[in-house]
């Protein structure tokens, strides 16, 4: 991966050098476009859970009944400042800002979610700021009609249905604390990166990203975290006849403190054919061990403690714990478009080693923590850029532990599942 990115960087590199005296024709002008996604939710969770939680934290803050809340307005809207202009010599240079908000929160006062700048020839592409990596910018999923599943969906994002706190999902090793469910590599969260991607050679595109510290995002310090990561991917997509095809396939490595690694493959395929388009995606993590010296238990640490990968500050029965992020994802979806009507189901399932208890013999190997998803969507769209959606669907979510924990708050509070729907609008600009 590292021949890769440097035989990119080097070809950036000779091709800036022979442009020292290059002059731009115009100045960069930004233009503004971007989205607002706002979304009526309601949904119908297991009562169980509710009441384990509420007595669980002891405060009542979920209502005197135990319940949680059944209804919410969810958004996702994005500004995007972006520009560029061409050198007399050929290349061109640009620069890419996005600034988000919505009715949900990411846990961070940074509100810009994306930042970076690129250059551009016959060599192909380099970003060099906060941006997916290589493998996930070429990455095919299932499809969607409303844009609402995987990364960036509404439920699987965890804001329709309550995660139990015990449940690990995929990408939580490095840079996020809470799982994203999608088969996509983003466990690197947009952090600072220099990423190439090179032209398009008979459908097929490349791409290689070096991460310097892969647990920061915006971090003017040089830091001391010891999280660099390595990533490589590649795309096809072409029209065969009257037959669509997309295709990729991706790795990153990430090295952590301690020398511990963190690797992950995914895969994915789209075919289109009157109308029809149908999909699937796959991610395996391995080699995803975090011992209870760089997880602290139940005091935050790498991913650990309440704001971290699971709460073990409440009921815990593990003990001295230490952590797997090793699973694998999949998701399947069938897609049918026709004029301004859209419509597609699909299905999310992941399951992960989780925590790890190093004492305590009852859980030392219990089952894995799994997470599903089904859904169903639609679109109609009103005019350019103005859509109404749509979706239903239900979500579970089950720790390995509730299958092995004693009756009682602790086993309520390791599984969740239940209904939901919504419906909303996008609007593009």
């Amino acid at each position: 991966m590292k021949k890769i990115l440097f035989a990119s960087t080097a070809l950036v590199a000779v091709g800036l050098v022979g442009a020292d005296a290059a002059q731009a024709a115009d100045p960069i002008k930004l233009s503004v476009g971007g989205f607002s996604r706002w979304w009526v939710v309601g949904a119908e969770q297991s009562s169980n859970y509710s009441k384990g939680l509420n007595a669980a934290d002891n405060t009542g803050s979920h209502g005197n009944a135990g319940r949680i809340n059944t209804a919410g307005i969810k958004g996702d809207n994005e500004i995007q400042f972006q520009g560029s202009t061409a050198l007399d010599n050929g290349l061109k240079v640009g620069v890419f800002v996005s600034l988000e908000a919505g009715g949900h929160t990411d846990q961070t006062t940074d509100l810009i979610d994306s930042s970076y700048a690129w250059v551009e020839g016959g060599f192909g592409k380099v970003f060099v700021g906060t941006l997916k990596n290589g493998a996930a910018l070429l990455h095919v999923s299932a499809p969607d009609a409303a844009s609402n599943f995987s990364e960036g969906g509404m439920a699987t994002g965890n804001y329709t249905i309550l995660k139990p706190g015990a449940v690990m999902g995929m990408n939580q090793r490095a840079g996020y604390s809470s799982s994203t469910n999608t088969t996509a590599i983003i466990t690197d969260n947009k952090a600072e990166k220099i990423t190439y991607v090179s032209p398009v050679f008979g459908g097929l595109t490349l791409g290689a990203t070096y991460v310097p510290t892969a647990i920061s995002e915006d971090n003017r310090a040089q830091g001391n975290a010891r999280a660099q990561a390595y990533g490589v991917g590649a795309g096809y997509n072409r029209t065969i006849g009257p037959v669509g095809v997309k295709l990729s396939a991706g790795a990153v490595q990430t090295i952590l403190s301690a020398g511990e690694t963190f690797t992950q493959y995914s895969g994915g395929t789209q075919l289109s054919y009157a109308g029809f388009t149908l999909g699937g995606s796959y991610q395996l993590a391995r080699d995803a061990i975090a011992r209870s010296g760089n997880v602290n238990n139940g005091t935050g640490g790498f991913n650990g403690g309440v704001t971290g990968v699971v709460d073990l500050t409440k009921n815990n029965p593990l003990g001295n714990t230490k952590f797997d992020f090793g699973g694998q994802a999949f998701d399947v979806g069938l897609q049918y478009a026709t004029g301004p009507y859209a419509v597609s189901f699909a299905y999310f399932h992941s399951e992960t080693k989780g925590a790890k208890a190093d004492t305590n013999a009852t859980y030392r190997n219990h089952g894995d923590d799994t997470i599903d998803f089904y859904q169903a969507s639609g679109k109609y769209s009103l005019s350019a850029g103005i859509d109404l959606l749509a979706s239903v669907g239900y979500a579970a979510y089950e720790s390995g532990l509730y299958g092995y924990a004693p009756a009682g708050t602790t086993k309520d509070t390791l599984k969740n599942d239940g209904y939901y729907g919504m419906t909303g609008l996008s609007l593009k600009f």
